[in-house]
């Protein structure tokens, strides 16, 4: 992260969000505030930003919708910490709120937006059980023939000797448990497989999941101008609870996949998806 803290406000009254963004500017003087007023707003900077923020300020009244309805989209994708922030007489909604997934709530009264600063220093410092550099993404396509690496990176640094082989292990080992039935029968994002052994890799074990994808250069017309792309999430055996979060990381490669018009185009936008994943497992 390029700042030392990034906030996402989402507060459609302009004047209390000047108050709260400038209490939080005096606190940490190198914060990156974004202020959007609506939930498409809020999910779209979430998605620019690749979900790399410390935590989001979340208003309750926000016009025709509520703060727990943006929340529940929130928490489809990323634990990023959530504030909310409720009017006087609310507090049962902000108990709605704890249960939905938010981390803490304040209530509009008095000067508030002096408090914020605080409770921002009390979350932020939330670290995730998981060691990113021990984690890694891989993303594989196949047809009748075998698999193909797309695109894999950031193999931890003791198997970088041989990353070739660990590459090819996997894919074949992808191939064996997505490429073993009807091919024409396989559904896109329906099948997830794992958590199984990663040969030549100790202790590491793949969840994966197979999308289908158009592809205007495939020849054989038993697949009827598709592929097949396998993303495989590796990591080692004490992190094989991260598998309890691979529906988030679905979502995001629900969207990406949605934006794929051709399996080329893959390798050219996958290190974008690939910084939104890691992001997200980072609030696990």
């Amino acid at each position: 992260m390029s700042n030392d803290l990034r906030v996402l406000l989402v507060e459609d009254d302009s004047d209390i969000a000047f108050l709260i963004k400038i209490n939080i500017i005096k606190a940490f003087p190198e914060v990156e505030v974004h202020i959007t007023q609506t939930k498409e707003d809020a999910l779209n900077i979430l998605q620019k930003y690749k979900y790399d923020f410390d935590i989001i300020l979340l208003d309750y009244l926000l016009g025709d919708i509520t703060g727990l309805d943006i929340l529940e989209e929130i928490r489809k994708i990323t634990d990023i910490p959530v504030l909310i922030i409720t009017g006087q007489g609310s507090e049962e909604v902000a108990v709605k709120a704890m249960k939905m997934g938010a981390q803490d709530y304040i209530v509009k009264r008095g000067r508030f937006f002096s408090k914020i600063p605080e409770i921002i220093e009390n979350i932020k410092t939330k670290k995730s059980r998981y060691d990113k550099n021990k984690i890694f993404l891989a993303f594989y396509r196949f047809g009748t023939s075998g698999t193909e690496p797309i695109y894999v990176n950031r193999i931890p640094e003791e198997y970088e000797e041989i990353k070739e082989t660990v590459i090819l292990s996997l894919g074949v080992m992808l191939y064996t448990l997505f490429g073993m039935g009807e091919i024409d029968k396989l559904e896109s994002s329906s099948i997830i497989s794992g958590p199984v052994r990663i040969p030549k890799m100790k202790d590491y074990y793949a969840t994966s999941l197979l999308y289908i994808v158009e592809d205007k250069n495939q020849m054989d017309k038993r697949l009827e101008g598709k592929d097949y792309c396998i993303v495989a999430l590796a990591y080692p055996f004490e992190y094989q609870d991260i598998a309890q979060g691979i529906e988030k990381i679905r979502n995001i490669l629900n969207k990406f996949f949605d934006s794929i018009n051709d399996v080329s185009e893959i390798s050219e936008k996958v290190k974008d998806v690939e910084e939104q994943i890691y992001n997200v497992i980072s609030w696990f």
